[in-house]
């Protein structure tokens, strides 16, 4: 299990690193996952390494959102004037993302 969170919080750090030294304007937890993703497609790292802690974080996903939350309602006041287009664009982008998911599922799924 530690040596799990070990290459998970790795990769976020390399991510991090990646970010801040070539200033990509890409937030460092992404370039993490993908870093990790391609160390796993290459079998760098075996996935059995990594499943402990992800299976654990999984279980707790919920938990993260929460700071997100209490950012919007902290800064309630500056995002009012633009509920209506967040909104829109949050539905439209979960219905894409459902659409595109189901797509996928159908063609890898057999």
């Amino acid at each position: 299990m530690v040596k799990a969170l070990l290459y998970i919080f790795g990769f976020l750090i390399a991510g991090e690193l990646i970010r801040y030294i070539f200033n990509i304007p890409i937030a460092g937890n992404i370039i993490g996952m993908l870093l990790i993703f391609i160390a796993l497609r290459l079998k760098i790292i075996k996935l059995e390494d990594v499943k402990p802690a992800s299976d654990k974080l999984i279980k707790y996903l919920a938990l993260f959102f929460i700071p997100y939350g209490v950012g919007l309602m902290v800064y309630f006041n500056l995002i009012q004037p633009f509920w209506l287009p967040i909104t829109v664009a949050v539905i439209v982008s979960s219905v894409i993302t459902l659409y595109v998911t189901a797509i996928i599922m159908e063609k890898f799924g057999k």
